[in-house]
C-alpha cells in the first residue's frame, strides 16, 4: 500500500477555480472518505489524484514521490466508479481479468489473482455468469474486485453506492469496510451521504466550494465540528441551530426568553451568534441550566423505537427537530417544550465558515 499527500492543489476551469489550495495527508492503510454537498470539488480531487484531470498547480505525492506527470495507467491506483462499467458479453471472471490481459499478465498468474479476489468478494461461484445474472450488489462486488486484481497502491471509490437500493447500500457499506479491514488498503472514498461517511472511514474530508472544512476522525467532527457548516453536514438529523445573543453575564439568550451559560465559551454582550444543538440531544423533561424550546409540533414520525418530532419555534421562522428514544405521544398542532443541555450546546459566530467558539467540545 502507499500514502498519499497534496500539497497546495489548485484546479481552474478557464476562469473558474474549483479547487483552492488543497493540502491533505493521507496514511497508510487508511480509509479516507472526501464528504460534501454537490458541487463541493470532491470527485474533481478524485479525478486528479487519479490522473484523469491535471492540477493547475501544487503538487501529488504517492509514497513521497511527485505524480503530477505520471500518467493514469502508471500510478498503480484502481478506481471503482458510480456505474458497475461491466462489459456485458463478458462473464465475471473474464471482466475481472480483462485488464491483467491487456498489461500482458502471465495467465496463470491473472487466475490466481481472480480466484483469491473472487472468494475474497464471495464470487467464487459466479465467475461464469454474466453482469446481467447478477444482483446490483454483486455487480458492484465484481468492480471491486476488477481493481483488486491490480493490486493498486491506493484504491478509489467514486460515490460507488449510489446507484443500490438503501438496504443494499447498508449491506455493502459493511462489505466495503469488511474488505478495508481484510486487506488493509489505503483507499479513498468519495460520497455526498454522511452516513456513509461517518460509519466507514477512518478519516473525514469536509469539503466545501473547493475548500476543506474539516478534516478529523468521525467522532471528532460529529462532537467537535469546526464550524457551523460542519455541524450542520455531520449528523443525522441535522443539527438545529438558533439565533441567540450574548449577555453580560456570559450566558446567551433567543429572542422569545430564556438563557443558558455554554461552557468554555464568553462572548462580548450584545453579540448575535448561533446556538446549536443535536436532535437527538434535546430532553423532553426539565433540566437545571438547560435553554428551555418552545416547540410547536408540525410532524411526527414515529419509528418504533424512536420518535422524531419536527416543529417550530415562537415566531415561526425557526425548525426544530427533536429524537427521542421511544414512543413520544404527541400530535401535529400541540406544543411541547425541549430543553437543550448547557454541555451539549454549540455556539458559532454568524459566518457558518468561522471557526467555532467553543474550546471544549461534549
Amino acid at each position: 500500500m502507499a500514502s498519499l499527500q497534496l500539497k497546495s492543489l489548485v484546479k481552474d476551469f478557464q476562469a473558474v477555480r474549483v479547487i483552492h489550495g488543497v493540502d491533505l495527508q493521507v496514511h497508510d492503510g487508511e480509509f479516507v472518505v472526501f464528504v460534501g454537498p454537490s458541487g463541493c470539488g470532491k470527485s474533481t480531487l478524485l479525478r486528479i489524484i487519479c490522473g484523469l484531470e491535471d492540477a493547475s498547480s501544487g503538487d501529488i505525492l504517492i509514497d513521497g514521490q511527485r505524480v503530477n506527470d505520471v500518467r493514469a495507467a502508471d500510478r498503480e491506483l484502481a478506481m471503482v466508479f458510480q456505474s458497475y462499467a461491466l462489459y456485458p458479453h463478458m462473464t465475471v471472471q473474464q471482466n475481472m481479468s480483462f485488464g491483467l490481459e491487456n498489461i500482458g499478465t502471465a495467465k496463470g498468474e491473472i487466475d490466481k489473482r481472480v480466484g483469491d479476489a473472487a472468494k475474497l468478494l464471495r464470487l467464487d461461484t459466479f465467475l461464469q455468469r454474466k453482469p446481467t445474472q447478477l444482483s446490483g450488489g454483486q455487480r458492484q462486488r465484481v468492480a471491486i474486485g476488477r481493481s483488486i486484481v491490480r493490486e493498486p497502491k491506493i484504491f478509489l471509490f467514486d460515490e460507488p453506492l449510489s446507484n443500490l437500493d438503501a438496504e443494499l447500500r447498508v449491506s455493502m457499506r459493511g462489505e466495503i469496510s469488511a474488505l478495508h479491514r481484510r486487506l488493509k488498503a489505503t483507499s479513498i472514498y468519495v460520497t455526498h451521504d454522511q452516513v456513509e461517511a461517518m460509519t466507514m472511514a477512518d478519516k473525514i474530508v469536509v469539503l466545501r466550494l473547493g475548500r476543506i472544512e474539516q478534516v478529523g476522525a468521525p467522532l471528532e467532527l460529529y462532537n467537535k465540528p469546526a464550524n457551523q457548516f460542519v455541524a450542520g453536514f455531520i449528523g443525522s438529523p441535522q443539527m438545529n441551530f438558533v439565533a441567540v445573543t450574548a449577555a453580560a453575564d456570559g450566558s446567551v439568550a433567543p429572542k422569545f426568553g430564556g438563557s443558558v451559560s455554554v461552557p468554555g465559551v464568553r462572548a462580548s454582550a450584545g453579540t448575535a451568534l448561533t446556538l446549536g444543538v443535536r436532535p437527538e440531544h434535546l430532553l423532553l423533561h426539565a433540566q437545571p441550566g438547560a435553554l428551555a424550546l418552545p416547540v410547536t409540533v408540525s410532524q411526527v414520525e414515529q419509528l418504533g423505537g424512536l420518535s422524531l418530532v419536527y416543529g417550530t419555534l415562537p415566531g415561526g421562522d425557526t425548525r426544530i427537530t427533536v429524537q427521542s428514544a421511544g414512543q413520544v405521544r404527541t400530535a401535529v398542532g400541540d406544543t411541547l417544550t425541549a430543553y437543550a443541555p448547557a454541555e451539549a450546546c454549540h455556539l458559532f459566530a454568524a459566518d457558518e465558515t468561522a471557526r467555532s467558539l467553543r474550546e471544549h467540545q461534549p
